[in-house]
């Protein structure tokens, strides 16, 4: 029969294990955030958003401004035929849209993904670029 001693011991041993696994458990098992919304195609220009909500600066004529913005760390987006602005991420978990898009600056591309709005705002959560 166990006294409270050993059975304290033995939580505390059980508690210390699970701390010192945990790191290793959250290596090995991905968490991954899936976006909850709508699978949207969109077609528009990949634009950086600092210049475009600036000055309107988009097409060709900015594609190396744009990429230096986006290289730097400026969000980017798809602007559609319609005026509107999806900001891009990468579907997969914490994927920054810059991976994605960097060498697409000022360019018409297609992308499927989840669409999100919130507040005014929206993004897409892309799977594929064409």
């Amino acid at each position: 029969m166990l006294t409270k001693e050993s059975d304290m011991r033995i939580i505390r041993l059980v508690a210390a294990v699970l701390v010192l696994a945990s790191p290793l458990v959250l290596n090995v098992l991905p968490i991954a955030a899936q976006p909850k919304g709508q699978k949207v195609t969109v077609t528009g220009e990949v634009i950086d958003t600092w210049c475009y909500l600036e000055g309107g600066d988009r097409g060709a004529a900015k594609k190396q401004c744009a990429t230096a913005c986006a290289k730097a760390g400026n969000p980017i987006a798809i602007l559609d035929a319609k005026g509107n602005v999806f900001v891009a991420a990468g579907l997969q978990d914490h994927q920054a849209g810059r991976d994605l898009l960097l060498d697409k600056m000022s360019e018409e591309v297609t992308v499927t993904g989840t669409l999100v709005k919130k507040g005014g705002m929206q993004m897409i959560y892309i799977e594929s670029v064409k």
